[in-house]
């Protein structure tokens, strides 16, 4: 079966293997070499050092859109939804992990290109947590093969007007291969939809987590102050660890947990 062949290049990579050369570069990088990094290499770069002092997150959001600009188009800020272009922490609070996943993002559907600007850091906790897709797929490839076919066809990724998603977790197009992966959207999306998942996809689902599970797949990148994390969001996922930011009453404002979101096709 054509679709069933492994991925292999550099975009196929376990956490452990990689060095930080392999994926950090200074504020001053040329955009050649981030789009060597995010489409020909392992579909991700962190930019460090970008000067955040005297801005206010506004700016910064400002700030990370100029950045993306030169990678593809950024999309436009919805002012309805200023959640999708800042993301602070809110109250303050131990907050739990985030799953590995790819974005959905609103209309027109999953963008290609993700941005996070760390503005500030929790007080503890909160990395990055970044897997190779292709890098799962090739090990189902190795060791589940009957789990692919499954993931080939299409999940609905949740319903209504603003998030009716259905699509595979794996396709082929144009020469390489998409991943769009969210567990909880998944199961989410098929109980809006009244179609329940079947035993096959239930399988597929949990051999696809058991191997995002498997110790040193993932790497792990704390973000400082004015690191800027670019994501390839068709073939990488990304997720976080558990953060906790300073303690009740809730921080003042310029306080606490904040990252700027961007995302560009």
């Amino acid at each position: 079966m054509e679709l069933l062949t492994a991925v292999a290049g550099p975009s196929v990579w376990r956490g452990a293997q990689l060095d930080e050369r392999d994926w950090a570069v200074a504020a001053d990088c040329p955009v050649s070499e981030l789009a060597e990094l995010l489409w020909r290499g392992p579909g991700l770069a962190v930019v460090r050092g970008i000067g955040l002092d005297g801005l206010t997150d506004g700016e910064c959001v400002r700030v990370a859109r100029r950045y993306l600009a030169g990678l593809g188009t950024v999309r436009p800020e919805d002012p309805a939804r200023p959640a999708d272009s800042l993301v602070v922490a809110g109250a303050a609070r131990d907050e739990a992990g985030l799953d590995l996943h790819t974005d959905r993002a609103m209309y027109p559907g999953p963008p290609r290109l993700l941005g996070l600007l760390c503005v500030r850091p929790a007080a503890s906790g909160g990395e990055s947590l970044l897997v190779s897709g292709h890098a799962v797929h090739d090990a189902l490839l190795a060791s589940r093969p009957r789990a692919l076919a499954p993931l080939y066809a299409d999940f609905h990724f949740g319903d209504g007007p603003d998030f009716a998603r259905t699509y595979p977790v794996f396709r082929r197009r144009d020469g390489r291969l998409d991943v769009q992966y969210n567990r909880y959207w998944i199961g989410r999306g098929h109980a809006e939809r009244g179609l329940p998942l079947t035993g096959a996809q239930l399988s597929a689902l949990d051999a696809f987590e058991e191997v995002l599970a498997e110790p040193g797949l993932a790497l792990r990148v704390p973000l400082r102050r004015g690191d800027l994390l670019l994501v390839d969001n068709m073939a990488v996922l990304h997720g976080r660890t558990a953060f906790t930011d300073p303690p009740e009453p809730e921080p003042e404002p310029g306080e606490g947990r904040c990252l700027v979101r961007v995302w560009a096709d």
